[in-house]
């Protein structure tokens, strides 16, 4: 079983992180990649094993669905980010 990553954000999302799966099944690939956003939001709510994200009110949220997107978007961008491909 592929391991996680910790994706951990900064900005207005500082102290906010998420445990991401780091490898994915080609299901989630293709779903990530769709141009479907409900598509691609489920599929990356398959990916988080834990989260310490919070809803628009401030409290804590147990689906991370339900966390404001551009929190979100920084998280599923850094976990694209660290798992480029190693250029060696």
């Amino acid at each position: 079983m592929a391991g996680t990553r910790i994706i951990t954000l900064d900005g207005e999302y500082a102290g906010w992180q998420a445990e991401l799966r780091s490898g994915v099944s080609a299901r989630i690939l293709l779903d990530l990649e769709s141009g479907s956003s409900s598509r691609a939001l489920e599929a990356f709510a398959k990916m988080v094993v834990s989260h310490n994200f919070k809803g628009l009110d401030g409290l804590p949220v147990k689906d991370i669905l339900d966390a404001p997107i551009d929190a979100l978007s920084a998280t599923l961008d850094a976990w694209g980010k660290a798992n480029q491909p190693d250029p060696k």
